[in-house]
């Protein structure tokens, strides 16, 4: 086959760590792959069009496609999740405007086998439409910051000698929070939550219990907010944290996990959705809808002797090895290379 001509389309909509981060990654390795030519929006010479972007609530795809049109589903958590979500009227509209939009795209990538298997059964896509593409964390994470560059980030968000971590891009209640801020404080742990989990105020028409619940942790003395920092210096606080923990009740991939795993740092995982296809075996894991499964958790990795900790640390470097934007690219080019012989 000739090189492929594609049209990547991020949608205005996919700012932000996660999506965007996806979007901007995704394009640099296309762009290194010598059998893709991406073009310009507004180039006839087109044989595919990629959205990389897709909400379930808000309009980011035609229903008129020119020509064969591949989109990216990073997770279904809304929909898996109801409770947490709720739809409201306009909700449940765009919703579904946005699915009779996906019936003549020519094929779904998503992050995880845990994605593929919603999106087959709550939106009933033929398996063979979907493909599954895992994503890779930044290569920074993959390198060991200098101890004077950790020391000087240290000082300046005033750590304590022992915390855990935890990253969360919004306030979203699929990220449990509460559970894991009730845990360390019975555990009297310091918690680091760094990015946009915790809100002081609620957002606009977001009225239920659980966004209230991420208010509240304001007023607990023993959470330390930094908000959105740089990669380097979220690599040094992977280097100082005790361990890194990830809470989610669901998650479409999971990339702090990832991020975590390369940095060195001692992971404590939540066991639901698409995080078993990261993390290895041994890795500390509990229940997410448990207190009881998630304190003894953070316990027993604070009990862990160093020869353990540094068994899991090595184990999970290593698996981290096989994920990388590469190989992700190489998978995208193979599931447009499946469309254009169709």
């Amino acid at each position: 086959m000739n090189n492929i001509k594609l049209q990547l389309n991020s949608g205005i909509h996919s700012k932000g760590r996660g999506v965007g981060f996806y979007a901007e990654n995704l394009t640099k390795a296309l762009a290194k792959n010598p059998s893709v030519i991406l073009a310009c929006p507004e180039s006839n010479q087109i044989d595919i069009v990629h959205y990389t972007y897709f909400d379930l609530f808000y309009p980011t795809l035609p229903f008129n496609k020119t020509h064969p049109t591949v989109v990216t589903i990073h997770d279904l958590t809304p929909l898996i999740l109801p409770h947490l979500y709720p739809k409201g009227l306009k909700g449940t509209f765009n919703l579904i405007r946005q699915r009779l939009s996906l019936l003549n795209v020519s094929a779904i990538i998503t992050d995880s086998q845990n994605s593929r298997r919603d999106l087959i059964k709550l939106f009933m896509f033929s398996p063979e439409k979907v493909f599954v593409t895992p994503l890779a964390a930044d290569k920074i994470y993959k390198t060991t910051p200098s101890p004077i560059s950790v020391g000087k980030i240290k000082s300046k968000f005033n750590l304590p000698e022992k915390f855990i971590l935890t990253v969360a891009g919004g306030p979203n209640p699929n990220k449990n929070l509460p559970a894991l801020a009730e845990a360390t404080k019975a555990l009297k742990i310091p918690l680091v939550v760094v990015g946009g989990g915790m809100t002081k105020e609620l957002p606009p028409g977001k009225t239920h219990k659980e966004l209230k619940d991420l208010v509240k942790l304001k007023s607990y003395s023993h959470i330390i907010t930094p908000g959105f920092i740089s990669n380097k210096e979220l690599l040094a606080f992977y280097s100082l944290a005790t361990l890194y923990c990830q809470p989610s009740l669901y998650e479409g991939f999971g990339l702090p996990v990832l991020e975590a795993m390369h940095a060195g740092c001692l992971l404590v995982s939540s066991n639901t959705s698409s995080l078993s296809e990261i993390y290895p075996p041994g890795t500390i894991t509990f229940d997410p809808q448990s207190q009881d499964s998630l304190q003894n958790a953070l316990t027993k990795a604070f009990n862990l002797t160093q020869k353990q900790r540094n068994g899991l640390v090595n184990n999970a470097k290593e698996v981290a090895k096989q994920f990388s934007w590469k190989k992700t690219a190489q998978k995208t080019i193979d599931v447009y290379t499946q469309v254009l012989s169709q």
